[in-house]
C-alpha cells in the first residue's frame, strides 16, 4: 500500500503530465485517507477545472475554502470556476474577496477583469487589467532586483 506522500507525489506528476483522469483518481485516493488534505483538494480541483468539469472543481475549491478561508488564491480559483459556469455575480463576489484578501495578487485582477467584461463594465475591466499588469511588473522587478539586477526608472 502506497503512503499518502507517495500517492500525492504520483498524483502531482500525473497532473503535470496532463494525465487528468489518473491525477483525479490518485488525488481522490489521497482524500479517502486524509479528507482534509488541502493540497489534494486544490490539486484535484485544478485537474477538474482543466477538464472543464466545473461542478466538481467548484466542490473541491469550496471545500478548500472552508479549510483555508483566508486564501486569495482559493477564492480566485473558485471565481474562475464560476466564470467557467457563466455565473458572473458569483465570480465577481469571489474575485472581490480574493482582491480584498491580497490586493497584490495580479491573477485576481486579471480574472475579475474578464468577469467585468462579461458584464459590459469595460471601464472597470480595463482598470483591473492595468492594475494587474502594474502589480505583475512590480513583482518581476522585485524578483530581478533580488537577483542583483538593478533597474533605472522604467
Amino acid at each position: 500500500m502506497d503512503t499518502t506522500e507517495e500517492l500525492l507525489l504520483s498524483a502531482k506528476e500525473a497532473l503535470v503530465q496532463k494525465n487528468l483522469v489518473k491525477s483525479i483518481s490518485l488525488f481522490t485516493d489521497v482524500l479517502k485517507i486524509e479528507p482534509e488534505n488541502i493540497i489534494a483538494l486544490i490539486s484535484r480541483g485544478t485537474a477538474y477545472f482543466s477538464k472543464q468539469d466545473f461542478q466538481q472543481a467548484l466542490h473541491d475549491f469550496s471545500r478548500a475554502i472552508e479549510l483555508k478561508p483566508d486564501s486569495a488564491k482559493l477564492y480566485c480559483s473558485r471565481g474562475n470556476v464560476w466564470l467557467g459556469l457563466k455565473q458572473n455575480d458569483s465570480a465577481l463576489k469571489d474575485l472581490n474577496k480574493a482582491v480584498e484578501l491580497d490586493p497584490h495578487y495580479p491573477t485576481a485582477y486579471f480574472s475579475r477583469s474578464a468577469v467585468l467584461e462579461n458584464m459590459d463594465e469595460q471601464e472597470q475591466a480595463d482598470a483591473d487589467r492595468e492594475t494587474a499588469e502594474r502589480i505583475q511588473k512590480q513583482i518581476s522587478q522585485a524578483y530581478l532586483e533580488s537577483q542583483g539586477i538593478e533597474f533605472q526608472n522604467m
